[in-house]
């Protein structure tokens, strides 16, 4: 366990290690702007065709505002005890169908989700906290 965090160091990661943490763990967070101000949800996703996948509702505020637009998408683990972790940021243009093809992740929650947004990455960036001592070979998730 670390103590403090003068034992822990921020190290950013390449694009591959990212895309395999995202696809590694089911649920993140998109965020948007509406005229409210800005909005975050946490939804599941998969990994499918270079781009994260979701499913959403007709007539959710995600359906309604993301098209076309930029979104970004974050997934993050951490662990508390030991204060390591890791976070991905996916940010790009969300694209929003609703023919159901290709492959979109199982919705958890109940009710019809026919709208799959797909989020075309432009910038994918993520950092880990690891422990002095730990390094690049350390494995992600």
């Amino acid at each position: 366990m670390v103590d403090s965090a003068a034992g822990v160091r921020l190290e950013e990661l390449d694009e591959d290690t990212c895309w395999r943490l995202v696809a590694s763990v089911p649920v993140g967070r998109i965020a948007w702007n509406e005229t409210g101000g800005p909005v975050v949800v946490p939804v599941n996703h998969v990994v499918a065709d270079g781009a994260v996948v979701v499913r959403t509702g007709a007539w959710s505020g995600l359906e309604r505002h993301v098209d076309d637009s930029d979104v970004a998408y974050e997934v993050d683990h951490l662990d508390e005890e030991t204060r390591e972790g890791w976070s991905v940021l996916v940010r790009g243009p969300a694209e929003v169908t609703y023919d159901g093809a290709g492959t979109h992740p199982e919705p958890w929650a109940g009710g019809a989700r026919p709208v799959t947004v797909r989020v075309r990455p432009r910038s994918v960036s993520g950092r880990r906290l690891v422990g002095e001592g730990e390094g690049d070979a350390r494995s992600g998730g």
